[in-house]
């Protein structure tokens, strides 16, 4: 199996991952404290691992620093839209934002340029995943909610570009991950400690066994989207990633009472056509 092929596997491997870890937090009773034994787990992982691997170059800190500084942003726009809408809706929107925008990112910043199936097939997924958010008429209320996905959009596609040159600056690609995954998982339980301290304690009582799932799969997730990074181009495996939203339907429909008809249907066979397309082109 060539490096395309394997990115393509680990990306798909990634996003079941990725979509179920954001369920947990969405079902979580509080978005914030769920999200803080998550990254706490993460912590306590990367943490154990550090012997795995060398202390990074200055030029992999730098990436490591400006990453955890983004991915921080992106945890709080990503808390203030599950506190006010729906998984079903949020979700596509803040996974759809991204390929596009990686897109231009990795060509001005990585030089990357994608062949015209690879392209189509990336165009396919973005629309496919905006289509989600009309699965029902847009109200005033959903207004905010949609806003904060943009929000997470963007700095989704932010780090994601300066992951891609950190993980391929870097000694190995567990050496970027364990550093990485250890520095951004460290702000949110900070803040959840300081701030309520007692909310996170009955949190972790309470619903612990959800906290390590969701961070397990959370490392897990971005991981393989890491080694992922450093066989493919970039704006592939970031179209490639956001076919979660899929997954995520799916758990909206199943788990949150989110309505499932034919219009998703439509949208997730309008993503399959475009992982086709990135697929024939590899």
């Amino acid at each position: 199996m060539d490096n395309a092929n394997i990115a393509i596997t680990l990306v798909l491997i990634s996003a079941f991952m990725h979509a179920t870890w954001n369920a947990v937090v969405r079902a979580g009773s509080s978005r914030f404290m769920t999200l803080a034994m998550v990254d706490g787990t993460a912590l306590v992982i990367c943490l154990a691992a550090l012997p795995l691997v060398n202390v990074p170059s200055l030029e992999v800190w730098g990436y490591v620093l400006i990453s955890v500084m983004l991915n921080t942003v992106y945890r709080l726009f990503l808390i203030k839209a599950y506190e006010t809408g729906d998984f079903g809706q949020v979700y596509p929107v803040m996974r759809g934002v991204p390929p596009v925008l990686v897109a231009l990112f990795s060509y001005f910043l990585l030089h990357e340029q994608l062949s015209f199936p690879s392209m189509a097939g990336v165009l396919l997924i973005c629309a496919g995943i905006i289509s989600l958010t009309i699965v029902r008429r847009m109200t005033a209320q959903m207004f905010k909610p949609i806003l904060m996905a943009v929000c997470a959009g963007v700095f989704i596609a932010s780090y994601t570009v300066v992951d891609a040159k950190g993980v391929r600056a870097s000694e190995t690609v567990l050496q970027y991950i364990i550093y990485l995954t250890l520095f951004q998982s460290i702000p949110i339980p900070m803040l959840a400690f300081f701030k309520t301290r007692s909310a996170l304690t009955q949190a972790v009582r309470d619903h612990w066994r959800v906290g390590v799932m969701g961070g397990v799969f959370y490392l897990a997730s971005y991981g393989l989207v890491l080694f992922a990074l450093s066989l493919d181009a970039v704006a592939k495996v970031s179209a490639l990633r956001e076919t979660s939203v899929i997954i995520g339907a799916i758990i909206a429909a199943l788990f949150f009472r989110e309505r499932f008809g034919w219009r998703r249907m439509l949208s997730a066979f309008v993503i399959v056509c475009g992982i086709i397309l990135i697929k024939v082109s590899t």
